[in-house]
């Protein structure tokens, strides 16, 4: 196909919805009535049913319902009906029928070549060529970088374009969306619709970390992702690049320097969106037409995000997921992460990047584990709970905590991560564990921050004759405390990091040290039996762990107001404690907090989120356990999109 035909994007309007038509397909119509110009809709023959005239008005009605990209006073100028196994007959009866509803010439189409590439769904018919028809859409909440060119099938191996459809509101880009059309068959489901973060490599596109130096200096991909080529295999279609923090660091809106941070539409629309994986998480939050945002997360990018924009999220196990065509910054922690309104997506992408056939870890298997078999035991870090003062985020917590401790059923217990350590620290070991970890972060974080953009600083800096990259001020500092680091302290962090990493999973996953630690079975609940369920300690059956996280302390944080981001952390800091882990986490939706907003001046709420940490490698475990929860007890799984999450529940 001529690049420049593959370039060529037609862009019409019908009914106040914008489209675009592209990706053309050689087809001659055999009906005289279908002149040189029609908006047809292709529809895919079922294997074990006919065609009839009952099928092809459900197949209709379904797509009419289920489709916001197809219209019916729109697309029935023709219809294109393709036939894998040959073996139908599109009768006289129901062209005419067809015909007297309007649509001028239908056709049955048997070819290979046209079969396997005509997917269900709108198109325009010109001058012997079908183009697939795709909706516009405005990006309003400003989360995308580019919006991408579609690709008409799975198995298209050409480079990423970026789309050159004007937008229609000013200030925004126009997202080129594809049809959800079903094929009507028991366990068909449309395909997912997907955003991706500006640091994943995509095929015949550059990367910009959200930085006009960086994408100075970039080069356009030769590969795609692993974990985005997985998704796009499985039929999903990329929708576009979206913002993220300049540099993968910690930018909030003030901060922004090269690009506008994105719009949280959660509350009163002005709250900051976090970071670094805003614009995926926004996206998700903020329109119907994305199902899932990819972003990465090694400090708190993924989770602070779904927090603030209220929305699923999971972070899988290092080590279980290609991290390849991912730019890093800190190597063996950063990991990609998966944003969604609906909870069954969550798992539709996990089953790409992790199928449970070849999962590694323990217990691990095909088919859905057996979670009424097992043995649950909750942990609740009294630090991080201790400084979340926002009374309405611990009700819902509370209340979350309880659910599990009832449906699964589960042991809970409370448990100080710094008196455990006072307690139980290794030999040779400062039993003060904050004074322990003093300055590990800096030493291994910011030290590796640093030392992973030196490429980047010497490309630009070769190009521009001297002249350094820009940077916001955050990273500056970031790097200036990296540089600092010495190679010989950089290894001396790294053995401490270690020694605490081995005593965080000896505590949580090991057991030995929590019943070293007095007083702790005092804190233990009883199940919903009545008995003790610590009792069930000494079965067998290896008990399935989950510690409980609140992010953050939950509280207004306006786009408009400076927000000084940390300086320096503390690997104590919860929000290190699955990335040093290495364990999966998922960010569940609990609740919404009310609060007098000064930009409405009215009442709005902010979203309520928990974070579950699992085992490192039990990532299905993990979420069939959230699953079986969220079912017993009767929690909605999927979150709205606009200002609130859950707009039917008052409270």
């Amino acid at each position: 196909m001529p690049v420049d035909d593959y370039m060529l994007e037609i862009i019409f309007k019908r009914n106040s919805r914008r489209y675009t038509a592209c990706n053309e397909i050689p087809f001659e119509a055999r009906t005289k009535n279908a002149g040189h110009y029609s908006l047809v809709t292709v529809l895919a023959a079922s294997e074990n049913e006919p065609i009839t005239i009952t099928w092809l008005r459900e197949y209709l009605r379904v797509l009419q319902t289920s489709c916001d990209v197809y219209s019916s006073e729109v697309f029935l100028d023709g219809i294109v009906i393709t036939d894998s196994t040959k073996e139908h007959v599109l009768s006289e009866e129901c062209v005419n029928s067809v015909k007297r509803a309007g649509t001028k010439w239908a056709e049955l189409i048997q070819e290979p070549h046209l079969v396997d590439r005509l997917t269900p769904g709108p198109y325009l018919y010109l001058d012997g060529v079908l183009r697939r028809v795709y909706r516009l859409y405005d990006d309003t909440q400003g989360c995308f970088l580019t919006g991408l060119r579609p690709k008409l099938l799975a198995s298209d191996q050409q480079p990423y374009i970026q789309l050159s459809a004007s937008e229609s509101t000013y200030g925004s880009l126009s997202i080129a969306v594809p049809s959800r059309a079903p094929k009507l068959e028991p366990k068909a489901h449309p395909h997912l619709r997907v955003v991706v973060k500006d640091l994943f490599q995509l095929k015949g596109l550059k990367t910009s970390l959200n930085d006009k130096s960086y994408y100075d200096v970039s080069l356009p991909s030769t590969s795609t992702a692993p974990i985005i080529e997985s998704l796009r295999k499985d039929g999903a279609h990329i929708l576009g690049m979206t913002k993220l923090s300049s540099m993968i660091a910690r930018e909030e809106p003030l901060d922004a320097v090269d690009f506008p941070t994105c719009f949280n539409p959660r509350g009163d629309g002005y709250q900051s969106p976090a970071g670094s994986s805003s614009g995926s998480a926004a996206a998700v939050a903020a329109y119907e037409w994305v199902d899932v945002g990819i972003g990465s997360d090694t400090s708190g990018s993924g989770r602070r995000p779904a927090m603030a924009n209220g929305v699923w999220q999971f972070r899988p196990s290092h080590g279980l997921v290609n991290c390849e065509g991912m730019v890093k910054t800190w190597p063996g922690y950063d990991t990609p992460c998966v944003f969604a309104r609906d909870f069954g997506n969550l798992e539709r992408v996990l089953r790409c990047w992790i199928p449970r056939a070849t999962a590694t870890a323990p217990g691990a298997g095909m088919g859905e584990t057996n979670t009424n078999q097992k043995r649950y035991k909750i942990i609740v870090p009294t630090d991080y709970f201790a400084s979340t003062t926002n009374l309405q985020q611990l009700r819902f917590l509370d209340a979350f905590i309880e659910d599990l401790r009832l449906c699964l059923p589960a042991t809970v217990s409370h448990f100080s991560i710094r008196d455990g350590w006072t307690q139980t620290h290794p030999p040779n070991t400062d039993p003060n564990l904050d004074s322990y970890l003093q300055d590990v972060i800096t030493r291994t974080y910011y030290y590796s921050f640093y030392h992973s953009t030196t490429e980047f600083r010497q490309a630009y800096t070769a190009k521009h004759d001297g002249k350094r990259p820009y940077v916001i001020p955050f990273v500056q500092r970031r790097w200036a405390m990296g540089e600092a680091v010495t190679e010989e302290e950089h290894e001396e962090a790294k053995g401490r990091l270690e020694v605490y990493k081995n005593w965080l999973h000896e505590t949580f996953f090991g057991n030995t040290n929590l019943r070293q630690v007095q007083g702790l079975d005092q804190e233990q609940k009883e199940g919903p039996d009545g008995q003790q369920n610590q009792d069930r300690e000494s079965q067998e059956v290896e008990p399935e762990t989950l510690v409980i996280l609140p992010i953050a302390n939950l509280t207004p944080t306006y786009r408009d107001q400076p927000t000084a981001s940390p300086e320096t952390q503390s690997a104590v800091d919860g929000l290190f404690l699955p990335p040093i882990l290495g364990a999966p986490d998922v960010v569940v939706p609990v609740g919404e907090a009310e609060y007098e907003s000064r930009i409405t001046g009215r009442k709005e709420y902010l979203p309520v989120v928990v974070d579950v940490m699992g085992r490192p490698g039990r990532d299905w475990q993990l979420l069939d356990a959230i699953g079986k929860v969220m079912k017993g007890s009767g929690r909605v799984m999927k979150v709205e999109v606009g200002r609130r999450m859950f707009p039917g529940i008052e409270k």
